[in-house]
């Protein structure tokens, strides 16, 4: 990957003209689609992104539920032919395995990450829910993971 490029516009239709814009690159450049964009355009939007060139597409959801779920959603977004997906870390060493075993049942499955904390958290906030060292969390998160 050199560039991935988050459509978080505030609408459908300024990620799309910031897609197409791109569209000449688009085998060197993935799209991020988050959570806020998700859930305002739809699963359609993927296929839409995808119609416009040969984008790689980033469905950042960090998924965090429990393991059966976790692997649900994960199998459902593979189906939307996906290029990379992550899910928290703090779901814990089962749910990620069960994403994982689900996932490697398909034919061709999504890059899955793992996120140890969200960017937005300072020490304070973290600690305030962790009840632990955001540094120390972050290694812990990552070795689990």
């Amino acid at each position: 990957m050199k560039l991935c490029v988050a459509l978080d516009l505030g609408s459908k239709q300024e990620c799309l003209q910031l897609a197409e814009q791109l569209a000449d690159f688009s085998d060197k450049i993935w799209l991020k689609v988050g959570l806020r964009t998700y859930l305002r355009d739809g699963a359609g939007f993927v296929g839409e992104l995808k119609r416009l060139g040969n984008f790689k597409i980033f469905l950042d959801l960090k998924l965090y539920d429990i393991p059966n779920t976790m692997a649900d959603a994960a199998e459902e977004i593979a189906k939307l032919g996906v290029d990379m997906i992550n899910v928290h870390a703090s779901s814990g060493k089962r749910a990620m395995a069960t994403v994982m075993e689900r996932l490697d049942r398909l034919a061709s499955r999504p890059l899955v990450l793992a996120v140890s904390a969200l960017t937005s958290f300072d020490q304070a906030e973290f600690s305030a829910v962790y009840e632990q060292n955001l540094s120390d969390a972050v290694r812990k998160f990552s070795v689990m993971s």
